[in-house]
C-alpha cells in the first residue's frame, strides 16, 4: 500500500512541476519500482513507470501532448477492495493547465471467490475539474458511466449480476443474481441521486433476516406451492447520497403476492443503518380485484395500500443487526396509506 502511494505521489509531483526542465533522459529505480523520463526540447515528453503490488507488475505511461496529458496504467489482476482504494478521485489542481485523459486497463477485476470481470477499462476525463467517467468490461457484465448532459452530469449503471454488485459494494451479501439498472444525477462523488432497479433475484436462505422474509410469505399461496419463497420479482430503491450518508425513501420490493415498502438511511463508513418498513401479502390480489369497487376501496390504489400489512424495523450497528417485527399490525385494513408514519 505504501509503495503504491509512493508511485501516486511521484506521478502528482511530475504532473505539477514546471515542464521546462532542461535535462537528458532520466531513469530511476528503487525497490522494484522504475521511472523513465524522456525529454524533448528541454521539456518532459513522456514518463514511463512500473511497480509491483501484491506480486502483480503494473505498467504506466504519462505522455505530454500539446493540449492534453495522456495517463495510461495497465494492471494484470486486482481485487475490487484494492481497486476502490486506488480509484482516482477528481481534485482541483491550479498547476494543471491541460486536459487530462486517464485510462486504467485491468486484465481481471476480482469481485469474489466465484465472480470476476475480464478485460476491464476505466476512463476519466479532467478538464478544469472532473468531466466524465466510463467503466466497462469486455463481456459487458457491468457498465458504469458519468457523462455530461444538458449542462448537468448523468449517472448510469448496469449489472448482469446484481448480487455480486451489492456484495462488492458491501451493501449486502445476501442477494443472489438479478439484473440491475441504475440512473440518476451527479454533482460530486459524495453528492448524487440514483434510482436502482433490480429484476428477478433471490435472497440467501442463510441471511439473518430470512425468517422475516419467510414469515411474510406464509400467506403467499403460490410461492408456498412452488417452494420459491426466497425469490423476488422486483426491487426499486431511490438513493440520495450526501457526504457519507445514503438515504432511501419509498423503496419497494415485490415477490409473488407480497410487497415490501421501506425507507431509511445507512452510513457505511460507520457501519450503521436504520430501516423502517411495512409488508403486505395481497398485492397481486389487489391487481386482480382492482375493478371491484368494494375490494378496491379496502386494498387501496397502489402497492403501499394493502388490506393486510405488518411493520418491521432493522437496525445495524457495527457487526450487530437487530430485526423488530410487529405482528399486532398484521390485520389493519388500509393502514399502509400512512406507511411511513408507523414508527414516528
Amino acid at each position: 500500500m505504501l509503495k503504491f502511494k509512493f508511485i501516486v505521489t511521484s506521478i502528482i509531483f511530475f504532473l505539477s512541476i514546471s515542464m521546462k526542465l532542461y535535462s537528458y533522459d532520466f531513469s530511476y529505480k528503487f525497490d522494484n519500482q522504475e521511472f523513465f523520463l524522456d525529454f524533448n526540447d528541454g521539456q518532459i515528453d513522456k514518463i514511463k513507470f512500473s511497480y509491483f503490488y501484491n506480486n502483480q507488475k503494473n505498467y504506466g505511461v504519462i505522455e505530454y501532448l500539446d493540449n492534453e496529458i495522456e495517463i495510461t496504467i495497465s494492471t494484470n489482476e486486482i481485487e475490487f477492495s484494492d481497486f476502490k482504494k486506488f480509484f482516482p478521485k477528481p481534485q482541483k489542481n491550479n498547476n494543471l493547465k491541460k486536459k487530462i485523459n486517464f485510462t486504467w486497463e485491468i486484465g481481471e477485476l476480482i469481485i469474489s471467490d466465484d465472480y470476476s470481470l475480464k478485460q476491464n477499462k476505466l476512463n476519466f476525463v479532467y478538464e478544469d475539474g472532473f468531466e466524465s467517467m466510463i467503466f466497462y468490461d469486455s463481456n459487458k457484465e457491468f457498465e458504469f458511466s458519468i457523462l455530461p448532459q444538458d449542462g448537468d452530469k448523468q449517472m448510469y449503471m448496469f449489472a448482469k449480476n446484481a448480487g455480486q454488485f451489492f456484495y462488492a459494494q458491501k451493501i449486502s451479501k445476501d442477494i443472489i443474481g438479478g439484473a440491475l439498472i441504475g440512473k440518476g444525477s451527479f454533482r460530486r462523488f459524495d453528492v448524487y441521486d440514483l434510482k436502482i432497479k433490480v429484476k428477478d433475484f433471490s435472497i440467501n436462505k442463510d441471511a439473518k433476516y430470512y425468517d422475516l422474509i419467510a414469515t411474510s410469505r406464509l400467506l403467499d399461496v403460490f410461492s408456498l406451492l412452488q417452494n420459491n419463497q426466497d425469490e423476488f420479482n422486483y426491487l426499486e430503491v431511490p438513493i440520495s447520497k450526501r457526504g457519507n450518508t445514503f438515504n432511501f425513501d419509498h423503496a419497494i420490493m415485490l415477490g409473488g403476492t407480497v410487497a415490501f415498502s421501506f425507507k431509511g438511511e445507512a452510513v457505511p463508513i460507520n457501519k450503521t443503518a436504520n430501516v423502517n418498513g411495512t409488508y403486505g401479502p395481497l398485492y397481486l390480489f389487489e391487481q386482480n380485484f382492482k375493478d371491484v369497487p368494494f375490494i378496491n376501496e379496502l386494498f387501496g390504489k397502489n402497492v403501499e395500500e394493502s388490506l393486510l400489512a405488518a411493520d418491521f424495523k432493522v437496525k445495524k450497528n457495527g457487526s450487530e443487526t437487530e430485526f423488530i417485527f410487529n405482528p399486532l399490525s398484521i390485520l389493519t385494513p388500509g393502514k399502509t396509506r400512512n406507511i411511513f408514519d408507523i414508527w414516528e
